[in-house]
């Protein structure tokens, strides 16, 4: 043939099959995509789902815009352990999964809990093998590893879920690179980070059931025949606060009563208790407790120190100043909103699910946070109380400089008392909290600095058992002074009720509070009593009582330096003659007190000048001089307005109406009526009638 064929290998080491041939025809084939596969990992969806809607909503809205983006759809859905954040995912991921050809991938990114995050590397390592590359063929390098991941996924649209992520440094190597792909990212925290690296994720947050999802999730486990009566299965809704996993717990404990022929029932009073409840959720490997207890200990010193603390307070929603005076700082509180261990609840508050509360408080710290607890409350209402008025106070909270707690700052009385309203059932439990734990001290001075609070709002049944507690404490404290401010104060809130009951108990305290005082030598707490005890008889229409009360309790006075208290009982002095047909020194009296109030060292009392021009006024019209009254009482409207006392503002303007609609100027007297009726009712004040009468 002549040609002389040599067909030989030669030098170097070969590895493996070696192919000779003479002539070879090779097609190239893309080899990545030849051995890619569609993994098939996600779990199986919940068989029972409830609610959501509004998320629901969200996620198809950005499902649907899929088709025209340069980079995967990435959905966080972040809340706290247990609020049925990857139950969410899943469902809805097993909607997508058809449209998905590349597959789905999944992975526990903290198996072991947040304090051991999963290295994304080793979960990289399983996502290449799943998708089809052997060991033995992975690049060896992270950056070579991440590179081949991007090419495996970079052919058809996958669906990725990350479930439990603690850091954003688990997310970025596992994202793919088919821009179709929708990767879900689930997390306590709101991975802040990871949004400012991709804008257009989509952040989304699970809170609480509300009451009807809560409700169907437990019958959809427990199984209608294990459901309690209406009332158990309310208290038991109620003690779960709508978080999911609690629910589950609560309606699998119930199913097990029913079927060990026991009352599903009993769930109620075990959950009704704060005590036992964190206990009675717990079922084999399904555990609140469990679930909170990794919450905390997940937590640097700092958090975890103020977990606890709050764990003292006596309800789960409090002020944002609040939680920043027992940390000391701003960012151990930003970093609770953000492990979802704090909700936002409003501007300036937070709160806490109350089964976190519940778990915070099992593992609260002794004393110290307590103690700084009660002393924000009364600092904050001392802070208030001297805005209201300048009287004296016996507390040693007063007796300082006037240090304000978490920086109140308040410019004056009504920005002071609005600030103040948000905390108002807080205040009255931190006195309840004080008196049961014999922080006895605390309680009575709760009950004097909230005075100036309880007045001008009206809030009598809270005013009332506050004081009532203050009596308590002060009795304990063994202070004979402080037992007679305290019967004063408690007469002071009955008698501005003013119910039937209410006069008999006042004069009851007041000569209490008057007994004591005079025992202990104490001439400003005898005026005062003296004052009340004429208020009293002033009321029951007896003027000439109460005159004589007053300059007793003038009397009382002499030798000290009282200018307030001395004003005090110039205009009462002024109404009894009022109501005695004295018309001429009545007029005089009230004047003389209103530039009493007004020339008060320190700074004038808007509230009672006010009140001296209206009962001036009202004098006037007793003596048939409506023309004085009228320029009084556009004043006495004027003062008032600013002094965050709707229902003395609401009496002034509805005298002024009456005033205005004698005088035949009936659109000015409805516009005044119909202000008064929106203060009375503002005030809860049943003076409303009043003016509906009028209006009617």
């Amino acid at each position: 043939m002549g040609d002389k064929i040599r067909n030989a290998i030669e030098g170097g080491t070969y590895h493996g099959p070696v192919l000779q041939g003479r002539e070879i025809q090779y097609h190239h084939h893309h080899h990545v995509a030849a051995r890619t596969r569609a993994p098939r990992q996600l779990a199986s969806e919940p068989d029972v789902f409830v609610d959501r809607h509004p998320v629901f909503a969200e996620l198809e809205r950005a499902a649907a815009g899929r088709a025209a983006r340069s980079t995967p759809l990435i959905v966080a859905l972040t809340g706290l352990g247990g609020m049925g954040k990857t139950a969410t995912a899943l469902r809805w991921l097993h909607r997508l999964r058809r449209h998905f050809p590349g597959g789905q991938l999944q992975a526990d990114m903290s198996p072991h809990g947040h304090l051991r995050p999963l290295d994304p590397h080793s979960v990289l390592q399983g996502f290449v093998q799943e998708l089809g590359t052997r060991a033995d063929e992975r690049p060896a390098g992270q950056a070579a590893l991440e590179a081949h991941y991007r090419s495996l996924t970079a052919h058809a649209p996958l669906l990725v879920l990350l479930d439990d992520v603690v850091n954003v440094g688990q997310v970025r190597p596992l994202l793919p690179a088919h821009p179709g792909s929708v990767v879900v990212v689930t997390s306590r925290m709101p991975l802040t980070a990871l949004k400012g690296r991709y804008p257009s994720m989509l952040g989304l947050t699970l809170g609480s059931l509300d009451r009807e999802a809560s409700a169907e999730l437990f019958r959809a486990v427990a199984g209608e025949d294990a459901v309690p009566g209406a009332a158990a299965l309310e208290s038991v809704l109620a003690a779960c606060g709508g978080y999911p996993l609690a629910v589950r717990i609560a309606a699998a404990r119930a199913g097990e009563l029913h079927g060990l022929g026991e009352d599903p029932a009993e769930l109620a009073r075990e959950l009704g208790d704060h005590r036992t409840r964190l206990e009675a959720l717990e079922v084999d490997d399904l555990s609140v407790p469990q679930v909170l207890g990794a919450v905390h200990l997940s937590l640097a010193d700092g958090p975890a120190a103020l977990y606890r603390a709050l764990g003292a307070h006596p309800t789960p929603e409090f002020s944002r100043d609040l939680v920043k005076w027992l940390a000391g700082n701003d960012t151990d509180a930003r970093t609770l909103v953000r492990e979802r261990v704090l909700e936002v609840a409003g501007e300036g508050r937070v709160r806490m699910h109350r089964l976190v509360h519940d778990h915070a408080r099992s593992v609260a710290d002794g004393r110290v946070p307590v103690d700084r607890i009660l002393e924000w409350y009364l600092r904050r209402a001392a802070a208030v109380e001297r805005l209201v008025s300048d009287r004296w106070r016996y507390g040693p909270v007063f007796t300082g400089p006037g240090e304000e707690a978490g920086g109140a700052g308040f410019t004056d009385a009504a920005e002071a008392l609005d600030a103040f309203e948000p905390d108002r059932a807080n205040a009255v439990a931190a006195a309840r909290l004080a008196h049961d734990l014999g922080r006895y001290a605390m309680a009575w001075q709760l009950a004097e600095a909230l005075r100036g609070f309880f007045f001008r709002r009206k809030y009598h049944p809270d005013w009332i058992e506050v004081c009532e507690l203050g009596l308590k404490a002060a009795g304990a404290c063994g202070d004979d002074l402080a037992v007679a401010r305290m019967h004063y104060e408690l007469a002071f809130a009955h008698a501005d009720r003013g119910d039937a009951t209410d006069a008999g108990t006042a004069a009851h305290h007041y000569r209490e509070a008057l007994r004591l005082a005079s025992a202990a030598g104490h001439a400003r707490t005898e005026s005062s009593a003296l004052e009340g005890l004429g208020l009293l008889a002033l009321r029951e229409g007896a003027p000439e009582d109460a005159a004589e009360h007053f300059r007793r309790a003038a009397r009382a006075l002499d030798g000290l330096d009282h200018p307030r208290g001395r004003a005090l009982l110039t205009f009462h002095l002024g109404r009894a003659h009022a109501a005695g047909h004295r018309h001429q020194e009545a007029a005089e009296l009230l004047l003389r007190a209103r530039r009493m109030f007004a020339e008060l060292p320190g700074r004038p009392d808007r509230f009672n000048e006010a009140k001296s021009l209206w009962h001036h006024a009202r004098a006037r019209l007793r003596a048939d001089r409506p023309d004085e009254a009228l320029p009084n009482l556009d004043e006495a409207v004027t003062l008032i307005a600013a002094c965050g006392a709707p229902k003395e503002q609401a009496d002034i303007l509805l005298d002024r109406g009456d005033l205005l609609a004698t005088q035949g100027n009936h659109p000015k007297a409805e516009t005044d009526w119909r202000q008064a009726l929106t203060l009375y009712e503002q005030a809860n004040s049943a003076a409303a009638e009043r003016a509906r009468e009028r209006l009617s």
